[in-house]
């Protein structure tokens, strides 16, 4: 490939770690996801699922997949959450439950347990898988 391929890989990755400073980035083979603006959302039937914004600066699709956890306020586990999509390269996607993931399934559900975000006091990420 071209040196100016490479270049910009390089600027691309190094823009995304700045862009991400205010959220995680995680990285896999050629890409980089940085994730921003994770929050509660109230969905159907006044339950709980996250949204959030996820940033693809590499060069491949990257299929994502985020589990969360729902605290109380003692920090006691009380639910868990899946978000789960697929990035073009060079793409953002906006994830939440009103907005479908690839499979035509929404790309974050709801908490276990029934949970609506009165309930939960905060949550916080227990994994995140980024595969190419």
């Amino acid at each position: 490939m071209p040196r100016g391929f490479y270049r910009s890989v390089a600027i691309a990755l190094a823009a995304g770690v700045v862009a991400g400073c205010s959220g995680t980035s995680t990285s896999s083979g050629a890409s980089e996801v940085a994730l921003t603006d994770e929050d509660k959302q109230t969905v159907s039937s006044n339950l709980c699922a996250i949204r959030g914004h996820a940033t693809n600066v590499g060069n491949l699709t990257v299929n994502v997949t985020i589990t969360y956890q729902a605290l109380d306020g003692a920090g006691a586990v009380i639910g868990t959450s899946l978000a789960s999509f697929q990035i073009a390269p060079f793409s953002n996607f906006d994830f939440s439950f009103a907005k479908a993931n690839n499979q035509g399934q929404p790309s974050s559900g709801p908490f276990s347990n029934s949970l609506a975000c009165s309930a939960i006091s905060s949550f916080k990420r227990s994994n995140l898988d980024v595969n190419a």
